[in-house]
């Protein structure tokens, strides 16, 4: 999976890009044929923000998380982003609900 990494406002060490490359690589296993992801990172002020987005073929997650540092954002959105993920996997597996038959 390819991640595309963009600060906004702050300087992303190599250290940082490093660690959201490997976080957001783990998301490969839950998205086998996701052609990557986009995280933005932003700083205002106090607050660290963190956008995460990955576009599929039909649908597109995206999440957004704030918080005092921007490992925490990451780690915040990331752990959202799972969620979605999940959600919507147990969404498709769920049967159809159907109307019952009328004899």
């Amino acid at each position: 999976m390819q991640v595309t990494i963009t600060g906004r406002g702050v300087v992303l060490t190599a250290d940082v890009r490093a660690l959201v490359e490997r976080k957001v690589g783990k998301l490969a296993r839950l998205l086998p044929r996701a052609p990557g992801a986009r995280v933005v990172c932003a700083a205002e002020k106090f607050r660290r923000t963190a956008r995460v987005s990955v576009r599929l073929k039909r649908r597109v997650f995206a999440t957004e998380a704030t918080a005092g540092d921007l490992v925490a954002a990451v780690d915040a959105a990331l752990d959202a982003l799972r969620r979605q993920l999940r959600e919507d996997k147990n969404r498709r597996r769920q049967p159809k609900r159907r109307p019952p038959a009328v004899a």
